[in-house]
């Protein structure tokens, strides 16, 4: 499936009739400045039709390389839905189920682990350690000498009591995958998702493969002081991808059109969630790699995702079949200010 993209500005459909896209532009020109951001580049969705898919400032600044739709980007923990995806399409053929613990597939854990599902590890509730306490950025290891580090450390909560972000429980899916489906990782998740959905610019991060339009990441030293961030050597599931707006617009209407998963499935990811926090009546949800709140009665589903020198937020309104992603190479952002900015525009008439 090819998808045609413009940088020229269309009108909105009926939901943006009030606001033009002139508005968003202007929103992020003023936070590209405000924030000192080096390059941004967006997408969005309305309506189930693509409207704007559009680049600011630079993806390089060495080489003076302007940020478009097409810059390759770190997409850090938005990578946690994707694998999430993984799991759910093996789920999907009858190769794995939620309930399945992990024992099963690390005969040799501590018992402590016994009552851990692969549901606990998408939800963030299985008590696990945030980070294995062997992972080293800058050194290429095996997930299992990760995921088997981890074993002498104590649970942090009882598995299903509490909810507390977890990037561990994320390297265990992406062994699972390798486990079940019987080759690598990465090998999995482009055979089975990315090669067969036209998702070119999708693949996993590495210092070594060439990836064309790959962005540089910055980190914000000071006054007008920008420097290269440090590319991890190690490969981590839990943010495993680089992505531009091009292959994340087409993601987005994956879900949408209920292919790749059937839609039960894609839907399951953002329904069947825990609180983030059992002593706030106001507390976000989380499911399978989404974060799932509401705004102004409309279910808002929602994740960022960093890595050194990069930030991204991807914001979706099911019911509405609207959506946008943001993707940056500067450490500093605060790409949260900007995602609330324009679902206020969304839906300022609404």
């Amino acid at each position: 499936m090819k998808l045609f993209f413009s940088l020229v500005f269309l009108v909105l459909s009926t939901l943006l009739a009030a606001q033009p896209l002139e508005a968003i532009d202007q929103l992020i020109k003023k936070q590209m400045a405000d924030q000192n951001i080096t390059g941004l580049s967006i997408g969005i969705v309305v309506n189930g039709k693509i409207v704007l898919a559009k680049g600011y400032g630079m993806a390089n600044l060495e080489h003076k390389v302007p940020a478009t739709e097409h810059s390759v980007y770190k997409i850090g923990s938005l990578s946690k839905q994707v694998v999430a995806v993984g799991i759910m399409t093996l789920i999907q053929s009858g190769k794995l189920k939620l309930t399945d613990t992990v024992t099963k597939f690390y005969k040799d854990a501590p018992s402590t682990w016994s009552k851990i599902t692969i549901r606990h590890l998408l939800n963030h509730t299985s008590g696990l350690v945030r980070e294995s306490p062997a992972f080293q950025p800058m050194l290429l290891q095996h997930d299992t000498v990760l995921i088997k580090a981890a074993y002498k450390v104590p649970l942090v909560f009882a598995t299903g009591t509490k909810w507390q972000y977890c990037n561990l429980g994320y390297f265990m899916l992406a062994d699972i995958i390798r486990q079940v489906s019987g080759k690598p990782f990465q090998q999995f998740m482009n055979d089975e998702i990315f090669s067969q959905h036209g998702l070119t610019n999708t693949q996993s991060t590495s210092t070594r493969v060439l990836m064309p339009n790959r962005a540089d990441g910055y980190i914000f030293a000071g006054k007008d002081s920008l420097v290269n961030a440090t590319d991890y050597v190690a490969f981590r599931p839990s943010g495993a991808f680089v992505s531009n707006i091009t292959d994340m617009l087409q993601w987005e209407l994956l879900m949408q059109d209920g292919k790749l998963l059937q839609k039960k499935n894609w839907e399951q990811m953002w329904g069947d969630t825990v609180t983030t926090d059992a002593s706030n009546a106001k507390a976000e949800g989380y499911g399978y790699g989404w974060r799932v709140g509401n705004y102004n009665g409309r279910t808002m589903v929602n994740h960022g995702g960093s890595l050194p020198g990069f930030r991204s937020t991807y914001y979706r309104f099911p019911a509405d079949k609207t959506a946008f992603i943001i993707l940056t190479n500067s450490d500093h952002t605060n790409a949260g200010v900007i995602a609330n900015g324009i679902v206020e525009l969304l839906y300022k008439s609404n």
